[in-house]
């Protein structure tokens, strides 16, 4: 399995590289109690439940992974498997640059599609959005109450929603449980970008979209496993067939999806410097902040699906991996309120 990842990984070899990070680079430090590679294992298992070995693969599900990857590496294929990105979103970022910009934009958007209504709303009474707990009922009220800052994030994660959130076949719950961690990531990114004088959008839209290389492998191994169920012998796809490639694959389709999508240049090139990072590396601002913001809604993440009786441990240990990165004590709270409401 190893040989065969290590192949179908030199296929993405040929995507130009973003631009590198500026002279103001920062190292990337590991937890002293966590690794990087325990921390994705466990949030992998999270996601996936039972880890199986990952060697006993079939010739017909190595084929699969073969033409999955093979598919992802040239550009159009990749964005028939990928949607298109909300027309929102552009217009959002637009905004930023734009002093003279216009709450009544949004709110024009927002009040001609009935299902984005219903999901701002969702999203704009939450109690992280909202911790006063008066409930929202109209746009109207919400940008009264959120001001431009507040609709831009929520409007935004509404739209991204059903982009990340899809169902599939197998492991029904997996678009809901990365749509949790996407969303508690670009809520993070906020967090610490507003912490060290960063442009908090654009960090907020960056933990937003840095698992859309996960979503897309997933559901391009999906359908292929669907198409070819006839040569499975009736055997279900399993963690093995999805983890490994996910893991060694996603980064950088998430920065090609990122390029084709057109996002700023500090977000590709943050995604770009998260391929195959590792401890000791040197990038940038964003780049790092995303690093440190993935890390901890991955241990978040894990302690929530955690066994109960393993749960104080882990609090421990993820608190003190918190003080090392200088991350809010209160982080894990603060996720946790993003999660009530939007979630259920």
């Amino acid at each position: 399995m190893a040989g065969l990842l290590s192949r179908l990984k030199a296929v993405f070899n040929s995507v130009p590289a973003a631009h590198h990070a500026g002279n103001d680079t920062i190292e990337i430090t590991q937890p002293s109690n966590f690794s990087m590679a325990s921390i994705s294992a466990s949030f992998y298992r999270s996601l996936f439940g039972k880890a199986e070995q990952v060697d006993s693969l079939s010739v017909p599900q190595k084929l699969i992974l073969d033409v999955v990857t093979q598919d992802m590496s040239q550009q159009t294929r990749r964005l028939k498997a990928v949607p298109r990105l909300p027309s929102v979103i552009p217009k959002l970022l637009q905004s930023l640059r734009n002093k003279n910009s216009s709450s009544k934009d949004y709110v024009n958007i927002i009040n001609k599609d009935p299902v984005m209504t219903a999901a701002v709303l969702k999203l704009a009474n939450s109690v992280y959005f909202n911790p006063i707990i008066k409930r929202i009922t109209s746009i109207e009220i919400a940008v009264v109450k959120l001001g431009i800052d507040g609709l831009r994030t929520v409007l935004s994660a509404a739209v991204m929603q059903p982009v990340i959130e899809r169902k599939s076949p197998y492991f029904a719950n997996f678009g809901h449980k990365l749509w949790q961690h996407s969303l508690s990531c670009a809520v993070a990114c906020e967090i610490i970008a507003r912490q060290r004088g960063l442009e908090p959008y654009k960090a907020y839209l960056l933990g937003l979209v840095h698992d859309m290389g996960k979503i897309t492998l997933f559901c391009e191994l999906c359908t292929q496993f669907k198409i070819n169920s006839h040569q499975m012998d009736k055997v279900l796809p399993s963690y093995a067939t999805f983890a490994p490639l996910m893991e060694t694959l996603s980064p950088m389709l998430s920065y090609s999806i990122a390029k084709d999508w057109e996002l700023p240049e500090e977000i590709c090139s943050a995604l770009h410097q998260q391929v195959d990072l590792s401890p000791g590396d040197k990038v940038g601002a964003y780049a790092h902040l995303l690093f440190q913001a993935n890390l901890a809604c991955e241990m978040h993440f894990t302690l929530k699906e955690a066994p109960e009786e393993d749960r104080d441990i882990l609090e421990r240990a993820s608190q003190k991996a918190l003080s090392e990165m200088a991350l809010p004590k209160n982080l894990f709270k603060q996720l946790d309120s993003i999660e009530q409401q939007i979630t259920a």
